[in-house]
């Protein structure tokens, strides 16, 4: 038994004995608790401020352990981001990786993991196979297959952990509970789904191995600038910024999707966008600047974890003195479906003002929802509407409304005009309005370029009261 020093919420050190190979049970069972419940389906994340959903790098948090996965030396580990923060993920660790140290030979055959090395050289083991791998790098490991670290240099490094679940088929079938892999049941326990190669050590602290010339196993190459390509006004966003995709989908077996090296020059910036198909992780390796999701936004710096979800606007910039450079985590909600291009918010938005009898009301709003909507979303371009009555008569001059014959409105949002004046061409239009235009006594319109919006949910999200009937 080894002791460990741990400092606990309360600030009190504590020196108690804790197994070296308990360590990252202990930490999956601080996520369990700190965390959300796995899910197999992208719930709506509750209302929790920017602020708080950042993870922040602290030193002073990393816990210190030993002979990590039966290695040799010393990890620091902190805990960035919880399980659930994104679509499948486990965890985001964080912390020095201590001189002649290492994270022993072991598998995860129920998860992907990349260790990613940001300011030296490491020996990187995948398959038994070891390779001295230049940082700042990262290497991932497909699940299944075994992988190990080494840091052969006499000074600690600065190391990242990102881990994503591959989902149980039963459990995204919604059959039941993923068997649980490797961790430690309680004593007297019998779990009879257990499956102990979850985890899988290898005693293996991969100190003194052979070195392959060159690496057999895929890796990112080195994060370095001249290795990234220009990217002038990203998503419409502010001068020239540099980009490369690092890693693609066939690199993992879960739903995480790619690895991104972004930078982000002083006082440049991403422009505001979305994907409708993908958690991201933004994690800041370099520099200061700001994130932007949705009506929020949060000053950012070295050692930063920003997740965003699907569907949440978000855009970046640098400080106007200082670059951001940034390594970027994706998760599709689905596997194999990944946005091919950011949808931009140059939208043309239509709207429609309809004089409707008060008798007819219940009939106009239900042609909307029954009629209009499911027309309106087979159309190529079309990112929404919504359809508003106006207040009544006596409300509406309390509050000093001015008097007009129009009691309905109704918006469409198109990415283009060129794609609403298609619409307006169909045989769904063809069949869709008439109808709406019967139930009301008269009507005009008027066509806008949307030049500033402030969405604060997804605008392809779900929409209760215009939800297509069975």
């Amino acid at each position: 038994m080894k002791k460990n020093v741990i400092v606990s919420r309360l600030g009190i050190v504590l020196a108690i004995p804790i197994p070296a190979f308990l360590l990252i049970w202990v930490f999956s069972s601080f996520i369990t608790i700190k965390g959300q419940p796995g899910s197999t389906t992208q719930e709506k994340p509750k209302t929790v401020p920017l602020t708080e959903r950042i993870g922040h790098t602290d030193p002073s948090k990393a816990m210190a352990g030993k002979n990590v996965h039966q290695g040799t030396g010393t990890l620091g580990m902190q805990t960035l981001l919880v399980r659930g923060a994104v679509k499948d993920l486990a965890f985001m660790h964080h912390g020095p990786l201590g001189p002649k140290s290492s994270i022993g030979h072991h598998f995860h055959t129920n998860s992907d993991e990349m260790f990613l090395i940001l300011d030296g050289d490491c020996e990187f083991t995948v398959n038994g196979r070891t390779a001295l791998v230049k940082g700042p790098v990262g290497v991932p490991c497909k699940s299944g297959n075994s992988h190990a670290v080494y840091n052969p240099s006499g000074k600690q490094v600065d190391w990242v952990n990102f881990q994503v679940a591959v989902i149980n088929p039963a459990e995204a079938a919604g059959s039941g509970p993923a068997v649980q892999g490797g961790g430690f049941p309680r004593r007297s326990a019998y779990n009879y789904s257990a499956d102990p190669t979850g985890l899988f050590e290898t005693a293996d602290d991969r100190a003194g191995v052979t070195i392959d010339k060159k690496p057999t196993f895929i890796h990112t190459n080195q994060l370095t600038k001249d290795m990234l390509r220009p990217v002038p006004s990203m998503n419409r966003g502010k001068d020239t910024v540099f980009y490369r995709r690092a890693l693609g989908p066939g690199a993992f077996e879960s739903n995480w999707a790619f690895v991104d090296h972004l930078l982000i020059p002083a006082g440049s910036s991403v422009g505001r966008h979305y994907h409708a198909g993908v958690d991201e992780v933004y994690f800041v390796i370099k520099g200061k600047g700001k994130v932007h999701v949705n009506d929020e936004w949060a000053d950012i710096a070295y050692g930063d974890a920003v997740p965003v979800r699907a569907g949440e606007l978000h855009a970046l910039e640098s400080t106007e003195s200082e670059p951001l450079e940034m390594v970027i985590y994706g998760i599709a909600l689905e596997k194999g479906k990944l946005d091919i291009t950011d949808v931009p918010l140059t939208m043309a938005k239509l709207q429609m003002f309809f004089e409707v009898d008060p008798v007819n009301f219940g009939a106009f709003e239900k042609n909307y929802i029954d009629v209009y909507v499911p027309a309106l979303r087979k159309q190529v371009g079309y990112m929404g509407s919504k359809l508003i009555r106006r207040f009544p008569d006596d409300f509406s001059k309390k509050i000093g409304s001015p008097e007009t014959r129009f009691n309905f409105e109704m918006e469409l949002m198109f990415d283009t005009e060129e794609h609403r004046q298609m619409w307006t061409r169909t045989k769904e239009h063809d069949y869709a309005w008439p109808k709406t235009a019967k139930l009301a006594k008269s009507y005009q319109w008027f066509g806008y370029d949307v030049v500033g919006m402030d969405q604060a949910a997804d605008p392809l999200g779900k929409r209760n009261v215009t939800t297509e009937k069975q």
